[in-house]
């Protein structure tokens, strides 16, 4: 593999420096080169599982169909032998945001997507849909009654604050079966924007990892963006930016509602879920979003 990688950049790797993996299992290096150029390089193996592979495989594509107007870095190149694949990009010396997010680097974030979703509409690649990718994942609510101890699990994990959904998890299966309503659209999406796949510099905002990529409607990215924002500890009004944001103000507040439901569904229920091997703190990070999502619900009524 690191032949392979080697001839595809046309250059011999002198150094290499491990980054966290995130949530793929698998290689994340950054390389130096023999010419001098620094590469970021994702690599997995079918060992890690078929899917894994698949994502990275999948990640290539979507970069290499990118316009150049999006903020995301340059394509340099893909491997792939059967058994392992790697995708290597250009490397952006730079860091995520803040946390808590300050309200300067979430304007900065803000503005990005909304070129972002200008760059990528409409969509150069055909799919997959963002409806279809999600079909399963946001059915929370309505999945959650069928857990004989759903009730108490509910109350071990969640804020007190938030225990109110253990009363209410057939109106809150009702609301978010809505979501899909306003989520079709021709846009394509980055489809897992959170803080850890952002990256800043001191002049620009960077999108990076897009295995998720599909096509849907331009405001989505922003929304899920958000609850993860103020789980942070950042205190924002999460109203005044769906109100105000060119990607959300002219989204009915009932389509919003819906999909905001239908995304703390999912991060409760996936925060449940026992923790990958590769990411352990993974499921805390959920059920702290999840429970910003529910507050938010909350104000919404």
């Amino acid at each position: 593999m690191r032949s392979g990688v080697e001839r595809m950049l046309g250059a011999r790797v002198v150094e290499a420096s491990s980054v966290p993996l995130g949530l793929t299992p698998g290689l994340a290096s950054r390389l130096v080169l023999d010419d001098g150029r620094r590469v970021f390089v994702k690599a997995a193996g079918v060992h890690r599982g078929a899917s894994t592979v698949e994502k990275l495989r999948r990640e290539g594509r979507v970069m290499d169909a990118l316009p150049p107007e999006v903020p995301a870095p340059r394509l340099l190149g893909t491997y792939d032998d059967g058994r392992w694949a790697a995708v290597a990009c250009a490397d952006v010396d730079g860091r995520p945001p803040t946390t808590p997010w300050t309200r300067p680097e979430l304007d900065r974030v803000l503005a990005a997507l909304t070129e972002c979703a200008a760059a990528t509409t409409p969509s150069p690649l055909p799919g997959p849909s963002f409806v279809l990718d999600w079909a399963g994942d946001l059915t929370g609510w309505r999945q959650l009654p069928l857990r004989p101890s759903a009730e108490a699990e509910l109350r071990a994990v969640l804020p007190e604050d938030t225990h109110w959904v253990t009363r209410d998890l057939e109106r809150l299966g009702r609301l978010e079966a809505g979501w899909s309503v306003g989520a079709n659209g021709n846009t394509l999406l980055h489809g897992d924007m959170r803080a850890d796949n952002i990256v800043l510099t001191d002049d620009h905002v960077w999108f990076v990892d897009w295995p998720s990529a599909c096509v849907g409607a331009p405001w989505l990215d922003l929304l899920f963006l958000l609850p993860g924002v103020v789980a942070t500890g950042a205190d924002f009004d999460l109203e005044e930016i769906v109100r105000t944001h060119p990607l959300t103000r002219d989204v009915a507040p009932e389509t919003i509602t819906a999909t905001l439901a239908a995304l703390a569904g999912f991060l409760v229920t996936v925060g449940l879920e026992p923790p990958p091997w590769y990411a352990p703190e993974v499921r805390s990070y959920q059920l702290a979003e999840a429970a910003a999502a529910i507050r938010w619900l909350a104000r919404r009524g």
